[in-house]
């Protein structure tokens, strides 16, 4: 650099040092500096960004996180109420005998209360089950109780066409007994049932659905539930399953009627009955005289072979007859009180004279303290239905009176009869009402009336509804299915299932359990 080059800078050095020491001359402009504040601000909303960010992050994992827990409870009371409806199906399964002994299904807290699923106390949750039904709405001892409701002692609707059937207008009659109930419903729901296309005086078929606005069919059979019915022409919500809570004292005909009301058709102890009417004596010979006496098998075999005896001769003293199995039945037992006080003309020879036959007495004697000690042995062991199930039959000592008058051949005053009967004894434990025939060994009815109506009534069910609640411990959240077990056939199935959630007082209800 030359010497001139070198002082020229030398002079524009002191003028800036000057300038940022006392200022610009006036009259100049002043140079901008550049400033750091622009990084500064950046920095800031990067970081509000990040920590916005962060923040979202965890706000999305606390949620993930709660809905995580909220699953894994779902799933712990989901698994909790399917431990129940199985405990209940195995519990269904067993023998009428079986049952009693394990405490029965009406109120059994020892086998379906607060049932718990885990024994490790370190647990976080330890989730329990139990199977609860409602008191009826006669007992005074409103409220919940730990056991099952019987279908049976429902009004079943496929049974109403086989009652209608065997004496018209039995169905219209029966669905007259529900609270409410009108003939037009009656007809519709008797037309929505039965397998025909014919409509009922009052009822509907299929033109009227069809000219709905959104047209559907009739079923034209048993529905699959029982909310099928609001389909049906006339039928409310509120008719099926009552309104709120004070608004109505009809009872609502959801807790009257039924779709799948069956029962073995077995002994107390779960082995298939004898049918009298087996056309193989040889093999009904060989049945019967395990279970009963000489006296009886013969008298019944008599009785198939010769039929009843409606004469004037008295039963033969010291009669002795042999029964030659190989000789054809002739003869049919249309109900086993039939056998009770019967008699049997046995001629001595083909052709004989009737003067020197044998008349054979019943061994079922109609004196009510043979009644009392023979039909239970009989009814329990014996059968004219060859049916492994039968379905439909109403259980006198469990049905309401709105379904104990659907019975055909049932009046007001037999109702309240035995409505009255059934409070002085426990009507699902007394050994004495194993059978519908305490109605006639405890004077209710005759024999005459006790055969007419034998066909409709059972005192067992092996259908069973009930309400299984899956809860924790020390937790209010809970699970509630209303299911229905059917054990006619092993293994029983699950053939309803309803689900909902409970909280707080709603889960103490159905538990019996304070909420904490």
């Amino acid at each position: 650099m030359t010497g001139q080059a070198r002082n020229h800078a030398l002079t524009l050095a002191a003028v800036g040092f000057r300038d940022s020491v006392v200022g610009s001359p006036p009259g100049r402009r002043p140079r901008p500096v550049p400033r750091g504040g622009a990084v500064l601000l950046v920095v800031v909303v990067v970081v509000a960004m990040l920590s916005l960010a962060g923040l979202s992050f965890v706000a999305t994992m606390q949620s993930q996180r709660k809905a995580i827990r909220l699953e894994s409870d779902r799933l712990h009371l989901a698994a909790a109420v399917a431990s129940g409806i199985e405990a209940l199906k195995a519990f269904c399964e067993l023998s009428a005998q079986q049952r009693r002994e394990a405490g029965g299904w009406w109120d059994n807290s020892s086998l379906f209360r607060e049932v718990p699923l885990s024994d490790d106390k370190t647990a976080r949750l330890r989730p329990r089950f139990s199977v609860a039904s409602p008191r009826a709405g006669d007992d005074p001892s409103m409220g919940i109780r730990f056991g099952t409701e019987n279908e049976s002692a429902r009004l079943h609707l496929g049974a109403l066409v086989r009652w209608d059937e065997k004496d018209p207008g039995a169905g219209r009659r029966a669905l007259m007994s529900l609270p409410g109930m009108t003939e037009a419903v009656a007809d519709s729901i008797l037309d929505w049932v039965d397998p025909d296309g014919t409509q009922r005086p009052f009822g509907a078929e299929a033109d009227y659905y069809e000219g709905l606005g959104v047209p559907y069919a009739p079923r034209n059979g048993t529905p699959q539930c029982l909310e099928e019915l609001l389909l049906v022409r006339g039928v409310t919500r509120e008719m099926l399953f009552g309104g709120s809570v004070g608004s109505s004292s009809k009872q609502p005909w959801a807790s009257l009627l039924t779709v799948a009301s069956a029962e073995r058709n077995e002994t107390l102890d779960g082995r298939p009955r004898i049918h009298l009417n087996d056309e193989n004596l040889a093999e009904l010979q060989r049945r019967l005289s395990g279970v009963f006496d000489r006296r009886w098998v013969d008298f019944i075999l008599a009785y198939r072979q010769f039929g009843p005896y409606a004469g004037d001769r008295s039963p033969t003293a010291g009669a002795s007859v042999t029964i030659d199995p190989s000789r054809p039945a002739r003869f049919r037992i249309e109900s086993p009180l039939d056998l009770i006080g019967a008699k049997v003309l046995i001629p001595s020879a083909p052709g004989a004279d009737e003067k020197t036959a044998v008349v054979l007495g019943s061994p079922f004697s109609a004196e009510p303290s043979a009644l009392r000690d023979d039909l239970p042995r009989l009814l329990d062991s014996a059968t004219t239905d060859p049916s492994p199930v039968i379905s439909g039959r109403v259980n006198v000592n469990l049905a309401p009176r709105p379904v104990l008058l659907a019975v055909p051949g049932m009046d007001s005053a037999l109702a309240e009869r035995i409505l009255a009967a059934r409070t002085m004894r426990t009507a699902t434990d007394d050994p004495a009402r194993a059978h519908p025939t305490w109605l006639l060994t405890e004077g209710l009815v005759d024999l005459p009336r006790m055969k007419a109506l034998l066909p409709y009534l059972t005192t067992g069910g092996d259908v069973h509804r009930a309400q299984v609640v899956g809860f924790f411990e020390g937790l209010d959240r809970s699970m509630l299915a209303e299911v229905v077990v059917d054990a006619t056939a092993s293994p029983a199935r699950q053939i309803y299932y309803k689900e909902s959630w409970l909280r707080g007082r709603e889960r103490e209800g159905v538990t019996g359990r304070r909420s904490r």
